[in-house]
């Protein structure tokens, strides 16, 4: 192998090494962080409750949360909708004409995205749940899946409004999927931080617990 050839396998494998171990400090961090918001959310019953709406898994949760803050500073679902961005914007043409504008770039754009990767979700569920039914029907209609998905991103945020405004949500999880998730939480975790926050040594029992906060939510909201 001549010295070009040579010193040109040794770039690759420099450029290689070093981009892998880059990918690898990524996959670190990021299971880091997850274990910090799993950690917080397992002492938080609102967020953990936020959890049994369709769509709303820990990150979403986590974040929803973390945004809204108090609720009542959103007298109506609508409010919040138009904070976050997931209203239909609208301009008028130098004609007078409204022109419908679609979901933009209004709002928080980060909390937004999580919403509407939630509604994704939902819809790759098919017609298991009403909601996802709702949204297929709507993709049928409209013709158009960004605007099924931007709309069922809309009810989940509605739903989530709903559920720490006090009112009984519909569009929930059943009992063995929102179970599912609390059993994802206790994973992250990892035992030596469920045994830190003193949930229990096995996953069921750490599970069981998680869902016993859940309830003491129901009593929590304004």
């Amino acid at each position: 192998m001549d010295p070009q050839t040579t010193g040109l396998v040794a770039l690759q494998s420099e450029t290689l090494a070093e981009h892998f171990g880059d990918l690898d400090a990524c996959k670190e961090r990021r299971k880091r962080l997850y274990r910090l918001i799993a950690a917080e959310m397992s002492g938080q019953p609102m967020m953990l409750r936020s959890m049994k709406v369709l769509g709303v898994g820990l990150v979403n949760a986590f974040a929803l949360l973390a945004v809204i803050g108090d609720v009542r500073r959103f007298q109506r679902p609508e409010k919040l909708v138009a904070y976050i961005g997931l209203n239909p914007g609208q301009r008028q043409s130098g004609t007078g004409k409204n022109i419908n504008l679609g979901v933009g770039k209004r709002g928080r754009g980060d909390i937004r995205h999580l919403l509407i990767q939630g509604a994704q979700a939902v819809l790759r569920m098919g017609r298991a749940t009403a909601l996802g039914q709702w949204g297929w029907k709507l993709f049928a209609r409209k013709g158009n899946r960004n605007v099924a998905v931007a709309a069922l991103a809309r009810k989940l945020l509605v739903q989530v409004w709903h559920m720490l405004s006090g009112n009984p949500p519909t569009a929930l999880e059943t009992d063995k999927s929102f179970t599912l998730k609390l059993h994802k939480l206790t994973v992250v975790l990892g035992k030596p931080l469920r045994h830190e926050l003193r949930l229990g040594e096995t996953l069921s029992a750490c599970t069981r617990i998680l869902r016993s906060r859940t309830l003491q939510a129901a009593n929590t909201a304004p």
